[in-house]
């Protein structure tokens, strides 16, 4: 099937074509092993890195390709019709080398970017907590600074943190600020890695930050504010308000790899409800059938164009979220409806649609639940709607002064 993404460039359409041909040959045959725990996960990003496949949108002087936006997606895209696990990791590494260049930290913190992006280092991004998932208002990890040493002193927990369990550098959030981590240093500790239900050789880890000293110029951004005990400093952060624009381009990312594995789904059930004979008929003639394809293509199809339309208004995020709660429930059904065309030998591993549906899974909860897009989205319907009956309230002449004031200046 074509890529999710319509009106590709001539350059575009070359790129995908090379990555196409890339991970045929170097991640295809290895998910089996990745998946029964035979080989390491990052027995395959790591090559990656040597080709300027982890951090793709990084400059080449950092060992990524200088690439754009949309070929990151393009890739997300590919890799997922493997593996999700597979780009979850890569993606979730790359943050610490991310956030240093777009909290203007380069300068002091440039050796920790070019390991990550190169894939000699494991990066990850520790933000949910124990008592804080949707609700990050409740987040308890706290920077002190020790003005005497110049560092400042991390105590938290964080969990559910891809790469977490095996990362060499993390971008650790605190209520209080955001800092560059190494998990070679004191006080750090791997509490467990989980066992999850899908997504197997994904290293989702559990980890406790015990009087962590970390240096004054690893700081990203830090914000003084009193640690107060118990339910007193519940309440917004300056982590929480300091991630608000990292959410849009992340969620369209999510439903890109979504769709992804949607179309790995799609395909197996569109070829073998072709193949499957019973009562002297491919099955695919059987209505029953057919037209559960033809529902499964449909949620696809409506899934590309709303996750384009969140591409083209990436600073809107509210279509992000759009984007992600259609598209990751359409992957889910789509998964679905592809083991259930599949019959009793999708329900085994002979075919990956088993693992498609138990992967896909996650992305409904991962980077914001289903429930907490919703809420996103309503805000942003009511806030447009608010914005619309503002402008209609003015005096006409004062609406028309501005419009004329804004089109001379254009002028």
């Amino acid at each position: 099937m074509e890529s999710i993404f319509s009106d590709l460039t001539e350059e575009e359409l070359n790129w995908k074509a090379e990555i196409d041909d890339y991970l045929k040959n170097n991640l295809g045959p290895y998910i089996d092993d990745i998946e029964q725990g035979k080989m390491d996960i990052w027995d395959v990003i790591r090559p990656m890195g040597k080709n300027g496949l982890i951090g793709i949108s990084f400059p080449k002087r950092f060992g990524g390709l200088g690439g754009s936006y949309m070929q990151e997606l393009l890739f997300s895209e590919q890799v997922c019709y493997y593996s999700l696990a597979v780009d979850m990791s890569r993606l979730s590494s790359t943050y610490p080398s991310t956030l240093i260049r777009t909290f203007g930290k380069t300068r002091p913190l440039k050796h920790y970017i070019s390991p990550i992006v190169k894939g000699e280092k494991i990066g990850c991004f520790c933000f949910t907590e124990p008592e804080a998932g949707s609700d990050l208002s409740r987040m308890k990890t706290f920077a002190k600074y020790d003005a005497a040493n110049e560092q400042y002193i991390i105590n938290g927990e964080k969990r559910f943190i891809v790469n977490g369990s095996v990362a060499d550098i993390l971008i650790v959030y605190a209520r209080n600020g955001g800092f560059i981590v190494q998990s070679d240093w004191d006080g750090f500790e791997v509490i467990e890695e989980y066992n999850l239900m899908g997504l197997h050789g994904l290293h989702l880890g559990h980890m406790k930050f015990n009087d962590v000293r970390v240096p004054k110029e690893n700081a990203l951004f830090y914000k003084e504010i009193k640690e107060e005990p118990g339910e007193k400093r519940l309440g917004k952060t300056a982590a929480i308000a300091g991630l608000q624009n990292f959410l849009g381009p992340e969620r369209a990312i999510l439903s890109a790899q979504a769709l992804g594995v949607a179309k790995r789904a799609l395909e197996i059930a569109i070829q073998y409800t072709q193949e499957r004979v019973q009562f002297k008929r491919p099955i695919s003639e059987f209505e029953g059938i057919s037209f559960k394809i033809a529902e499964m293509v449909t949620y696809y199809e409506a899934g590309k164009a709303l996750v384009e339309r969140s591409v083209k208004n990436i600073e809107d995020g509210h279509f992000a979220a759009m984007a992600k709660l259609f598209a990751c429930q359409a992957a889910n059904k789509i998964c679905d409806d592809a083991l259930q065309c599949l019959g009793g030998i999708g329900y085994t591993n002979k075919y990956p649609v088993e693992r498609c549906l138990r992967d896909v899974r996650l992305l409904r909860i991962g980077g914001g639940t289903d429930e907490i897009m919703k809420y996103v989205i309503q805000k942003g319907i009511y806030r447009k709607i608010e914005k619309q009956q503002t402008i209609s309230d003015m005096p006409k002449s004062t609406f028309f002064s501005a419009a004329d004031e804004s089109q001379e200046k254009e002028d």
